[in-house]
């Protein structure tokens, strides 16, 4: 079932689709049976809602999230970015430029002084200064950089308070 806000095309959660995603935003792994108990519905009609979802875009992927030390890339830092133009093929530019870069986990588009704030990955600051020479400051529409190595991750990759 749908819902229209604006322009904008809205898919409509029921009881049992909220309790799937929550279970699925814990664990990704879980087996459509195993939903289905948990939720007290039958598996195909679990699969078929799932599938539902991740047509419609509600679920837009699934992934295995890393421990960032164990893999060899500990640093994390938090980039601002102001640039010298803000039209929108330049913010698109840019954005699609920030995609380009594997070491770029997060890119966000913001409102207010900076334009955009990245989430970097790295091995060290060693790299991280490579990293701003070499790419990030090398693109020819970044104005403004200000970093900030993150000391300690409280709380990463939380699922979305979603309420039955």
């Amino acid at each position: 079932m749908y819902a229209f806000h604006g322009n904008h095309q809205k898919l409509i959660l029921d009881q049992t689709d909220i309790r799937i995603l929550n279970i699925l935003q814990t664990n990704a792994e879980m087996n459509v049976a195993h939903i289905a108990t948990k939720v007290f519905k039958s598996p195909t009609s679990i699969f078929t809602r799932i599938r539902k979802m991740q047509e419609n875009g509600v679920i837009k992927r699934y992934v295995a999230v890393l421990d960032r030390r164990l893999v060899g890339r500990p640093t994390l830092v938090v980039t601002m970015v102001q640039l010298k133009q803000h039209g929108i093929e330049i913010l698109k530019e840019f954005a699609g430029a920030m995609t380009d870069f594997p070491e770029v986990q997060f890119c966000l588009h913001l409102s207010g002084e900076y334009d955009f704030l990245l989430h970097i990955t790295l091995i060290d600051s060693q790299e991280y200064e490579e990293f701003l020479e070499f790419k990030l400051c090398a693109h020819p529409m970044v104005q403004k950089v200000l970093s900030s190595f993150v000391l300690k991750e409280c709380k990463s990759m939380a699922a979305l308070p979603l309420v039955i």
